[in-house]
């Protein structure tokens, strides 16, 4: 007999869900690469060759939605969002723990109602083919997909650490 424990589908979904996490973080740096990339070269094509460029704001605003909420799941995963922690480190450990707890599911909440109130809007955008505006024109739906996968993707790490799954750290690894 095996000593070998066979992963449960929630384990193996949440093993998914890390995968799917760690692509879109990558993602989010490539998105940050362009965007200096970008800027560099339009100061430089602006101030050196005096030929300004029309594409280099509207690549940078977009690349800049794309990556933030590309790299928001990563950061809900770690917990290294931002918090204010003044009134947890001013009360006993037990009560830290449960104002944490209630602190995550109102995150949860507000996180997986952003994911739904943003894809309604995102599917309203597709559905009347909505586009950015000129000069360098895009389907809005293909920049706004990216909010409701960053809200729902942080709302359910924020419901897998209600259900006892710790943070991890920056390298992978379990948060003591």
């Amino acid at each position: 007999m095996s000593n070998t424990r066979t992963p449960t589908l929630l384990g193996r979904l949440g093993a998914v869900h890390d995968t799917i996490t760690n692509i879109g973080f990558g993602a989010a740096g490539l998105c940050l690469a362009t965007v200096v990339c970008s800027y560099c070269f339009e100061v430089v094509a602006r101030y050196f060759f005096a030929a300004p460029t029309e594409w280099a704001s509207p690549l940078v605003s977009y690349a800049l939605c794309v990556m933030i909420f590309l790299a928001m799941p990563a950061l809900t995963r770690r917990s290294a969002h931002i918090s204010i922690n003044i009134l947890l480190d001013s009360v006993s450990p037990a009560r830290a723990s449960v104002i944490t707890w209630i602190v995550r599911v109102l995150a949860a909440i507000a996180c997986l109602l952003a994911a739904w109130f943003s894809g309604n809007e995102t599917l309203a955008q597709f559905n009347q083919d909505i586009w950015t505006s000129p000069p360098f024109a895009t389907p809005k739906w293909t920049v706004s997909v990216f909010v409701p996968y960053g809200m729902l993707s942080s709302g359910i790490y924020f419901l897998r650490q209600i259900l006892g799954e710790p943070p991890v750290t920056a390298a992978g690894g379990l948060t003591s």
